[in-house]
């Protein structure tokens, strides 16, 4: 008996020993697990990411191929506008994938037919980024990545597990792609050739990146010459001259001045005055005449032309010529109403008193529901009228308002928009200086009328320079305060600082390696979205405070604003700062910001990955749906109760630059940056391109307009920005090699490489850039000489004030 007490005893301390040491093991292993990192992401939230992306995709693909045919006069609005005066391309209406046969058949030529050049110089920076692209991923899949997997074991530079790479697997058994064994994991320095791939791929694409710039900027540039060569608007032979002494504020003056430079003859000028009164009223009858429309749709349609006056119906039907005249005097002519009013003119002198009795009554009746309005504070207190008469009494007023108004004289301000009587002249003024005297007698060419902001060409120096400096100061101020969220989102997004936030969260992330991923995985690249979509927006409405002239310049400018925000605060501080501590460190030592970036760069390879699946495969078919239009359109279509609110129901959305082309330009540079560390990157830069060039090209030529007329200026900033991408790539294949012992000698060989990159840029600003704003003297002679009988010469647009000379409409009813 003592034996087996004793046993058991022994067997259970063996057991407490052998429970304890697979927990001490257990700790071990938790412990020598490397630190999660939510910048490196492991492929399996890779694979997710791809799943979620490719699911939203086909799901917003297939919905806008059924909205397609059931609504085409919503998302194919451009082949309706104008009862089909583009001659669009057309499917068979019937066919649920009928349109992209269509789509993909349409050429360059057909794009600048249809959309413009604005359209064209868009859709071919993402023919440019489909090409350089489709070169890097033929080089990074057949050379760079199985080289890598040979010296390293891994596919791509940072690559975490390496059990979720199909391709590391594949490769492994191919004998002349094996890992070298020989070589350690981490070292792969003690290969010399490894390392000099590196430079080699770095002046390859490079090269390749700036031949095809080039080569675009030739075909933009030649197809701007000619587009514009072939053009005779009034817009072409325009000038807009700003700087105008007070002397010269006056139409026969300044022509006299111009004439005497001998730039040639001058057709007509516009002197920008400060038209504020006139704006504010034309803005308030717009108001009032909107409010009056929608009282005629509120009213019953025999209603709507009675009388009003309530004295003319008193139950004795005593009802005398004269009243009936003074009515008819008194309101708008309607036929409605002539009816009715000569229908009781003719009972009341036949003496038939019943009827006229019975007659009057029910009008009384019927009068009762009529709109009403109470006049007083809010719509809510004061004495309640007639609504349709109240309006139109305000109407007649404001009329009567702007009519005086036009009459009075309005100081003039220092800008006109002086028409030439060519366009060759016009160019010639354009290009020329003609004061010596510093702002004075500046001149640029002129925006088209229709894309002119009158608002602000009203404003005076002033006011303009006021609110260009206050909201430029905003948008800096409030940049400079989006670093903050910005950088701290690298440091709130890791399982430690949620534990520390919320620790249940945090025992369960930790308990749950696969919501770990998620969370510190996914997560990330949709708050990275929002923070993309949101404010953009805002910068857009900033902008349209800021002054500008022209549709056409506030949307470039916004190009620039937003471009600045996503590069730096979602780019680079969101790269650079691991955590907020290091950015400041490296701030304080700029010597470290290569290795950094470098470093930075790897750890966040995979998180970029999960960025470019998510945006171009999951984000960008929504765009097809239009969503602010779809999920607005039920809403607008229920409160579009006014013939014109109808009429403008179909009319196509508005395709702003401003807040679609500065995400395509950081999605190619990061696509650059990782050209040579990781093939999914490239991969997924391509198909971000691929998607994004037929959903664009097929929103620009059907479903919306682009009315800023810019005439392709945006190019030069495409251009300048890819050579800030290829700086940065640059700059990190510089750190990079660093990184490595003996790598600064490879280092030192890429430093000539951004000053030849430089030296492009150069070229293009002092002979390209010339061509991308102006059009060559030859390019018009040309056309003139070939040409010579023909004009294209639209007469019904002029740069005289609208408000000045539009006439003022009446309420449109059915």
């Amino acid at each position: 008996m003592v034996d087996d007490t004793l046993g058991m005893r022994l067997s259970s301390s063996l057991e407490t020993v052998t429970n304890g040491t697979a927990t001490v093991d257990m700790l071990v292993r938790r412990a020598s697990d490397p630190p999660t990192d939510f910048r490196k992401p492991t492929a399996m939230v890779v694979t997710t990411q791809l799943g979620i992306a490719t699911t939203l995709g086909l799901f917003a693909f297939l919905s806008f191929s059924m909205l397609l045919k059931k609504l085409p006069k919503l998302y194919a609005s451009r082949k309706f506008k104008d009862e089909g005066g583009l001659r669009l391309p057309s499917w068979n209406e019937d066919s649920l994938f009928g349109w992209i046969p269509v789509l993909y058949n349409i050429s360059d030529a057909e794009v600048l037919e249809y959309a413009g050049l604005d359209a064209f110089v868009f859709l071919g920076f993402f023919k440019m980024g489909i090409k350089l692209l489709s070169v890097f991923s033929l080089f990074s899949f057949g050379v760079i990545s199985p080289i890598r997997y040979h010296f390293t074991g891994q596919y791509d530079d940072g690559s975490d597990d390496p059990s979720y790479n199909f391709v590391s697997k594949v490769a492994s058994n191919i004998p002349f792609l094996r890992k070298r064994d020989d070589i350690p994991v981490g070292a792969p320095e003690m290969a010399s050739s490894y390392l000099w791939m590196y430079l080699i791929f770095t002046y390859f694409f490079t090269f390749l990146a700036i031949h095809m710039l080039m080569s675009h900027t030739k075909l933009v540039v030649s197809t701007r010459q000619s587009y514009l060569g072939k053009q005779n608007t009034i817009a072409d032979k325009t000038i807009r001259l700003s700087g105008i002494p007070m002397e010269l504020r006056d139409m026969k003056s300044l022509q006299t001045r111009i004439e005497q430079l001998q730039i040639g003859k001058v057709s007509s000028i516009t002197i920008c005055r400060e038209w504020g009164p006139l704006n504010r009223l034309f803005h308030y009858r717009k108001h009032v005449l909107k409010q009056l429309e929608m009282k005629y749709a509120e009213c019953p349609s025999s209603l709507r032309g009675r009388p009003i006056a309530s004295e003319s119906y008193s139950m004795s039907g005593e009802v005398n010529g004269d009243d009936v005249g003074a009515q008819r005097h008194s309101l708008p002519e309607n036929p409605i109403r002539e009816e009715h009013i000569e229908e009781h003119q003719r009972s009341t002198l036949q003496g038939n008193t019943t009827t006229t009795d019975d007659h009057v009554l029910y009008s009384e009746i019927q009068l009762s529901d009529r709109p009403k309005i109470k006049i007083g504070l809010w719509g809510i207190f004061g004495k309640e009228v007639d609504a349709i008469d109240y309006f139109e009494k305000q109407l007649k007023f404001i009329d009567h308002e702007i009519s005086q108004a036009r009459k009075r004289h309005y100081s003039a301000t220092p800008t006109a928009f002086v028409t030439m009587d060519s366009v060759a002249n016009a160019q010639m003024a354009a290009q020329a200086v003609l004061d010596p005297r510093v702002h004075y007698f500046i001149t640029r060419l002129a925006p088209a009328p229709h894309d002119i902001k009158w608002d602000h060409v009203c404003l005076s120096r002033k006011e303009r320079l006021t609110k260009i400096y206050s909201v430029t100061v905003f948008i800096g101020i409030c940049s400079v305060f989006l670093i903050i969220p910005v950088s701290y989102l690298a440091t709130l997004l890791n399982l430690k600082t949620i534990t520390r936030f919320w620790p249940s969260l945090g025992k369960m992330l930790e308990e749950n390696r696969w919501a770990e991923n998620m969370v510190t995985g996914l997560l990330p690249t949709y708050l990275f979205t929002l923070l993309n979509v949101g404010i953009p927006y805002f910068y857009d409405y900033l902008t349209s405070k800021q002054g500008f002239v022209s549709h056409s310049e506030e949307e470039i400018s916004l190009v620039s604003k937003n471009f600045f925000y996503i590069f730096v605060n979602l780019f680079l501080v969101f790269t650079l700062a691991g955590t907020a501590s290091n950015y400041w460190g490296y701030l304080s030592d700029t010597s470290k910001i290569a290795y950094q970036l470098a470093t930075s760069v790897k750890e966040f390879s995979l998180f970029y990955v999960d960025l470019i699946i998510l945006q171009g495969i999951g984000m960008f078919p929504f765009k097809l749906l239009l969503a602010g239009s779809l999920i607005g359109f039920p809403l607008v279509k229920i409160q579009a109760k006014t013939p014109r609110q109808r009429n403008e129901l179909y009319s196509p959305p508005i395709f702003n630059f401003g807040l679609q082309l500065p995400q395509p330009i950081l999605i190619l540079i990061i696509t650059l940056i990782y050209s040579v560390m990781s093939t999914k990157i490239v991969a997924s830069g391509l198909t971000y391109f691929v998607i994004g060039y037929y959903v664009y090209k097929y929103q620009l030529i059907y479903a919306t307009d682009h009315l800023p007329h810019s005439t392709g200026k945006v190019w030069p900033l495409i251009y300048r920005r890819v050579i800030a991408g290829l700086l940065l790539f640059q700059l990190t294949m510089a750190g990079t090699l660093a990184g490595f012992e003996g790598g600064w000698v490879l280092t030192s060989w890429l430093l000539p490489l951004p000053f030849i990159t430089l030296s492009f840029l150069w070229d293009f600003e002092k002979n390209y850039l010339p061509l991308s704003q102006y059009i060559a003297l030859s390019a018009i002679r040309e056309y003139e000489r070939d040409n010579s009988m023909v004009s294209n010469s639209a007469e019904n647009e002029s740069y005289e004030y609208p408000f000045l000379v539009d006439g003022l409409e009446g309420p449109m009813t059915e």
